[in-house]
């Protein structure tokens, strides 16, 4: 078992994890203000300086650690843009180069053929970003460039495909380097329409930033907002069967997973404190549960000062140990794509036994949300 952490790191963390002999083989270290844009939804919110980063890079690889540079943009065409990108780029790839790394985490295909051309030797991760749910789409991705692929959630409970792409792995036809990797912990809402609408026109907008000038007039929305995340928030929180139904993987059914012949994991710690992160590891390691497992999962914000930090999950229900052992052990697993009414089926018994911590918080922000998507939907009729 081996972890690739992702999130917020500091040089307590890399050190506490050495420390504890946690089994963290990869650290991504999100590259600051590099050309392409940080394209991540699960980008940490405070950004270091290059310095720092160069410092940090330093450390990890002093622990034993190796760094994945995360060029993780989404953002399609940045290299066409203006000739400055290019250069731009290209100096990075060699200050990269320059501090050791071989290892590139991307989100965009278009950017692995980039790096596969001007990275010579680098071993290229590509984002569950890009819906790595069918071996068709491993091949096509492997064929662009990208050796190590992580998985998307959606597809994390179907094992008839998992032990399709270990197949793939392991095929001996003198193919160009595949791996896959597991998320452990992603709280994404199962087949989420949302998603891509995330990197469009429909987030990052705000009285201050329309997507047309007129619409200055016409809506009123502050502080930012991102519709398709305030819908997933609106889905969860209405019907929790749907936290239930995402693909995430527990310290109970890790070794399922080890079983099928996986042993790469990412495990993203965004928005948890170091303590909370290596205990957490703690608890993947060791197969055991001591607290609600919702603060395991991991779910982005919606943009804007609006969204506190105690909106999360596990501030408005509560998942206990034995919810979810006896969860993962009846996963119809053997399905090749469970069909959608017999997981929610499944999903729906179940979510009968959540405990719903905070009533009144949950309905506050039900409503809050409701509120910021009228006004959003209003001024789109209006325009």
């Amino acid at each position: 078992m081996k972890f690739i952490l992702d999130g917020q790191l500091d040089r307590d963390l890399i050190n506490k994890i050495k420390e504890e002999n946690l089994p963290v083989s990869h650290i991504i270290m999100h590259v600051p203000n590099n050309p392409m844009g940080n394209g991540s939804i699960f980008l940490p919110p405070n950004q270091i300086t290059f310095d720092d980063f160069k410092s940090l890079t330093q450390l990890v690889q002093d622990n034993g650690i190796i760094p994945i540079a995360g060029l993780d943009s989404t953002c399609q065409g940045n290299f066409e843009a203006h000739a400055e990108h290019y250069k731009g780029i290209m100096s990075l790839l060699k200050n990269l180069q320059e501090l050791g790394y071989n290892d590139i985490l991307l989100s965009s295909p278009n950017n692995v053929g980039f790096f596969k051309e001007n990275y010579p030797g680098a071993k290229i991760y590509l984002s569950y970003a890009q819906y790595t749910t069918s071996t068709n789409r491993a091949k096509i991705f492997n064929d662009v460039g990208a050796h190590s692929l992580i998985l998307h959630p959606d597809v994390i409970r179907s094992f008839g495909v998992l032990k399709g792409f270990i197949q793939m792995r392991d095929r001996k036809d003198g193919s160009e380097l595949l791996d896959f990797i597991i998320p452990l912990n992603i709280g994404c809402n199962w087949g989420c329409i949302y998603w891509y609408q995330h990197h469009n026109l429909q987030s990052h907008r705000t009285i201050n930033s329309p997507v047309f000038p007129e619409q200055t007039n016409i809506s009123d929305i502050e502080n930012g907002f991102d519709y398709p995340l305030l819908n997933c928030w609106k889905n969860r929180l209405k019907r929790p069967e749907n936290i239930l139904k995402s693909g995430w993987i527990s310290p109970y059914n890790i070794t399922d997973y080890i079983n099928l012949g996986y042993d790469k994991f990412y495990f993203s710690s965004y928005k948890m404190s170091n303590d909370f992160v290596i205990n957490a590891l703690k608890s993947f390691k060791e197969g055991k549960i001591d607290k609600n497992f919702l603060d395991l999962i991991s779910i982005p914000y919606p943009y804007g000062d609006y969204w506190k930090d105690d909106y999360k999950l596990s501030s408005f229900f509560e998942f206990d140990s034995d919810l979810v052992k006896d969860f993962c052990e009846q996963i119809p697993y053997g399905e090749h794509y469970p069909q959608e009414l017999k997981i929610d089926k499944y999903c729906n018994e179940f979510s009968k036994k959540i405990t719903i911590k905070n009533q009144d918080l949950r309905e506050k922000v039900l409503d809050m949300i409701a509120d910021k998507i009228n006004k959003i939907e209003k001024g789109t009729v209006q325009r």
